[in-house]
């Protein structure tokens, strides 16, 4: 996942920028840039690192301008190469524009190759420069109008910010894989900027508005482009072309971002983000019920999760693992190593209410397995008396090719062991998933498609993909279990 933030007529745009990117800090942890624009000048400052060290007081005021992007970013195409910072600067038809862009193109391969034929040079390795290509070669009289004839040319999940002289574009791609959200700036405590042109503000998620003072409008919707004119404020709406001719009229938002990626806080198309998975510990609870003393989460994803299933169950709610908040998500970290590594740095079990007790420890999802199997071992060490697991998602058992790192079937637990096998695996007395069926029927009903569907992507669930790339992406990828 990757984390974008954007906002319009500011007179200190860089630093409301940093803020957001600092909000959305969770997408992402690898490295983080913005970009600003002053008197028609594109200024970009990205580097390695998290957003508090990258962005100091001194280099944010060499960031003039009235119009940011920005970007936090963790790698799943591309790798960590400087060259794939976002967001990507670059001269357009004569036109100086700033790119950044979250999700995953699952035709990528194929635009690369064709763009290179052609002779394009790449600095990097990451999808958002193909885009950036497409742009330069797209017919169109204005950059608005270029936009939509390259999404109409790529297939998969994108949500992109686009930042030129005069205008900020955003688009959310035809299926709404990702979630992009339109706020305005609050005004009315700033006497100097309450007759200024509005002031949008655009996010990944919502809860950077909070932060920034900024009052959520609405959500970018599947398919749509967002067009705002820097000088005036003004919005315009346009609808993209839609590619995916096998799900025309079904939309395939991320259900994994309710459930792990989103901060608790945001809203994620028209659904409180904490809710949802306070409500998924709920009906864990009903659908696999333990006898057990205690419910505790694997923080902190699993602590709504948690909560719900403990409020459902009576069970009490405990603590049993404590969090070190200056050490990243294991997850995100895209090498084995150092997700190991970083476990007893992470989680430390809290003795004195462990000792001698049945547990349930809830958690939203196994991917490899790896990091679970650690944290049962670190609970029977502080003396667990029985460890029953209950995940608040279905089994993971294919890779995602649309922006989360699960690239590898034979890297998935589930793909490849029984029920049974994984609770042998994992050293637990027992094993539950949330049914896909229930995950189903969470679905907002505003968010529902007209057919009644929930508009959910479950492809890592179930292994049914919107388009033929990832179909072929999947029957191309080897099954053999690599272990541990």
């Amino acid at each position: 996942m990757c984390g974008i933030f954007a906002l319009t007529q500011h007179r200190e745009a860089a630093h409301i920028a940093f803020l957001g990117l600092f909000a959305l800090q969770h997408r992402g942890q690898e490295s983080a840039g913005l970009a600003t624009l002053n008197k028609g000048q594109i200024t970009l400052h990205k580097d390695v690192g998290l957003v508090s060290d990258i962005f100091s007081s001194e280099i944010l005021g060499r960031l003039p301008g009235t119009a940011a992007v920005g970007h936090v970013r963790y790698s799943t195409a591309g790798g960590e190469s400087g060259g794939n910072i976002q967001p990507l600067a670059a001269r357009v038809n004569g036109l100086h524009v700033a790119l950044a862009h979250n999700g995953n193109l699952v035709n990528a391969p194929e635009l690369r190759e064709d763009l290179e034929r052609r002779g394009a040079i790449f600095q990097g390795t990451a999808d958002t420069e193909i885009i950036l290509h497409l742009l330069a070669q797209a017919p169109g009289e204005d950059l608005g109008a270029k936009l939509k004839h390259v999404s109409g040319l790529l297939e998969g999940a994108f949500t992109l910010v686009l930042m030129s002289q005069t205008h900020l574009y955003a688009c959310v791609d035809s299926l709404g894989y990702r979630p992009l959200s339109l706020g305005k700036l609050i005004r009315e405590s700033d006497p100097l900027t309450s007759h200024t042109p509005d002031c949008w503000v655009i996010s990944s998620e919502t809860c950077p508005f909070e932060l920034v003072n900024a009052r959520f409008e609405r959500d970018i919707q599947p398919g749509e482009l967002i067009e705002i004119e820097l000088a005036t404020g003004n919005l315009k709406s346009h609808t993209l072309p839609n590619t995916h001719t096998s799900a025309k009229t079904e939309a395939k938002r991320c259900v994994f971002e309710q459930i792990y990626f989103a901060r608790p806080d945001s809203y994620l198309w028209g659904q409180s983000t904490f809710l949802f998975r306070e409500t998924l510990g709920a009906k864990l609870a009903i659908q696999s019920p333990v006898n057990a003393d205690l419910v505790i989460p694997i923080p902190d994803s699993g602590v709504p999760i948690a909560m719900g299933y403990a409020k459902e169950s009576g069970i009490p709610y405990a603590i049993g693992l404590i969090r070190n908040h200056y050490v990243g998500r294991t997850f995100i970290e895209p090498t084995q190593t150092i997700r190991n590594f970083r476990l007893r740095l992470k989680l430390s079990p809290m003795r004195h209410v462990i000792e001698g007790k049945k547990l349930i420890v809830v958690d939203d999802s196994i991917v490899r397995g790896t990091t679970s199997r650690r944290i049962v071992e670190l609970l029977r060490e502080a003396g667990a008396k029985e460890v029953h697991m209950r995940i608040g998602s279905p089994p993971v058992k294919f890779p995602c090719f649309y922006g989360i790192d699960t690239p590898k079937r034979r890297e998935l637990l589930a793909q490849q062991m029984s029920l049974s096998e994984m609770r042998e695996e994992l050293q637990v007395d027992s094993l539950a998933y949330l049914a896909i069926d229930t995950l189903h029927q969470m679905a907002a009903p505003a968010q529902r498609t007209q057919e009644g569907k929930s508009g959910f992507c479950d492809s890592c669930f179930s292994g049914c993909y919107a388009d033929n790339f990832a179909q072929r992406r999947l029957r191309e990828e080897p099954t053999a279990f690599m272990g541990g």
